[in-house]
C-alpha cells in the first residue's frame, strides 16, 4: 500500500472513529475508494467527502453486525 492511502486511513480515524476491521482491511476499503473515484473523474474534495462519508457509513455497518439483534432498534421509513 502507498503512504497516501496509509495517511488517509489514518485520518479517516481521527477524524471520525478507530475502525472496527483489521487495519489490512481498512487500508484495502480505501484504496478501492480511492480506485472508485479516480474512475469517475471525482476532483479532490468531492472524492474526499465521497470517502469521508463511505467510512462513516460502513463502520456503522461494521459495528451493527457486531450487536444482538434484540438490542438493534429500527425506525420504520
Amino acid at each position: 500500500m502507498s503512504s497516501f492511502v496509509e495517511d488517509l486511513a489514518s485520518q479517516l480515524e481521527r477524524e471520525f472513529c478507530p475502525c472496527p476491521a483489521r487495519r489490512s482491511t481498512l487500508l484495502a476499503w480505501v484504496d478501492d475508494q480511492l480506485d472508485r473515484c479516480s474512475r469517475l473523474g471525482a476532483p479532490g474534495e468531492a472524492a474526499l467527502a465521497v470517502i469521508e462519508t463511505g467510512y462513516v457509513e460502513w463502520c456503522a455497518l461494521l459495528l451493527e453486525r457486531d450487536q444482538p439483534l434484540d438490542d438493534q432498534v429500527r425506525e420504520e421509513i
